[in-house]
């Protein structure tokens, strides 16, 4: 069985290859580069909804109806 691998700084599940970036000799997993500048700057920790909710306050969608 496939040993699961969760991103060390939200948590989610990785789908796909990891970010995999080494700091002072420790190696860190995480989804996405997005994380790893978030936990690199000891951002406070994320949940999916703080994220959507952030994006729906400052960001424009690009969907066309």
């Amino acid at each position: 069985m496939a040993e699961k691998k969760n991103c060390e700084y939200c948590g989610r599940p990785i789908k796909g290859e990891p970010e995999i970036k080494t700091l002072r000799g420790i190696k860190h997993m995480y989804c996405s580069d997005f994380c790893f500048k978030l936990d690199f700057y000891d951002a406070p920790t994320l949940t999916y909804e703080r994220l959507q909710n952030m994006y729906n306050l400052r960001c424009v969608s690009l969907m066309l109806d």
